[in-house]
């Protein structure tokens, strides 16, 4: 009881003289589904694999893919959840697993279901993955206030704008842009390890490397084409994913920008806590001092060849002068 007693009022304390802690609780809450998505993704025990399995019926919060049952079943009350005020997007790989575990961290951000919500074609599925109503009066009592959002690698998917306008009509946007050449193989090195054991059988043994993937891509765009998909299944390559500004043009049409925020990757990985505190500026967010996190969902090591990177360096050169120009930002990709 004294113990009860005692955290009640200190969180008493911490909302009266305006400072906001963090929640080792729910830090540990957060970043448990990182590892456990390895695990589950590297595990040759098949018993362990099972246990896995059954234990991810029933987390509290999922990295992504969490259990459909579960979203059916909240979908049955799905007008009792929270409202979606901001999303965080980015194209794969650009860094938004560690941007919204920053965000996420906020003691007035109630996080949804999964980081990624599962893609659903009807609104109430969407919107069953938020949390509850009862969950926000709990963070407004405790804290003084509760928001919640969405995470997810959304661009360079154009059909995804008009959707995140019907489940975000008129909240913000924060969006998180990387080096063109470091995402592109940053994605093409995750693929490779997420699909590992497909990618050892003999069907897919004239696969070709990124370099050579990188070659074909070109040669599609200069010709007015897409390439080849990527080898996780994305409908565009990976070269593609990282032309940016059609994706922002739109974006702009839909939201108002003084209602987005752009994220630099660069700054992010350098200086988080930092960047994480203009996100909650932006967000309207009391201010937070963020506790310092490893990134979580990093791809395995690999080198590129300097004359690739030159290569696609030059590729890129025209489109990222023309977002430079359209954004206003030098982001000094080379």
């Amino acid at each position: 009881m004294r113990e009860t007693e005692h955290r009640s009022a200190s969180h008493r304390d911490c909302f009266e003289t305006g400072s906001l802690q963090v929640d080792p609780d729910k830090v540990a809450i957060l970043e448990a589904p990182y590892g456990d998505f390895r695990k589950r993704m590297n595990s040759t025990n098949r018993l362990r694999a099972l246990a896995g399995m059954v234990e991810h019926q029933f987390r509290p919060y999922y990295f992504l893919n969490p259990p459909r049952w579960r979203i059916a079943l909240r979908a049955m009350n799905h007008k009792s959840r929270m409202k979606a005020s901001f999303v965080s997007i980015g194209a794969v790989r650009s860094g938004t697993s560690l941007l919204s575990s920053y965000i996420l961290q906020h003691p007035h951000v109630a996080p949804p279901l999964a980081k990624e919500l599962v893609q659903f074609p009807q609104l109430k599925y969407m919107e069953a993955q938020l949390p509850s109503r009862r969950e926000q009066l709990r963070l407004e009592r405790r804290y003084g206030g509760a928001t919640t959002g969405y995470f997810t690698p959304i661009a360079p998917d154009l059909l995804s704008i008009f959707l995140m306008k019907a489940l975000c009509q008129d909240g913000c946007v924060v969006v998180i842009l990387r080096d063109p050449i470091d995402r592109a193989f940053s994605q093409w090195r995750w693929d490779r390890m997420r699909n590992s054991r497909i990618l050892s059988d003999p069907l897919w043994r004239f696969v070709p490397d990124f370099e050579t993937l990188a070659k074909i891509e070109r040669e599609a765009i200069c010709s007015g084409g897409s390439g080849p998909s990527s080898l996780s299944g994305n409908r565009v390559g990976y070269l593609q994913q990282s032309i940016y500004l059609p994706f922002l043009r739109l974006l702009f049409d839909g939201f108002p920008r003084d209602r987005v925020f752009i994220v630099d990757a660069a700054q992010m990985f350098r200086d988080p806590a930092r960047l994480a505190k203009d996100v909650y500026a932006f967000l309207g967010l009391p201010y937070f001092e963020p506790m310092l996190i490893r990134e979580r969902n990093s791809a395995p090591e690999a080198a590129m060849s300097e004359r690739l990177r030159s290569e696609l360096s030059e590729f890129f050169r025209p489109y990222n002068e023309a977002l430079y120009e359209f954004l206003g930002i030098d982001f000094g990709w080379e």
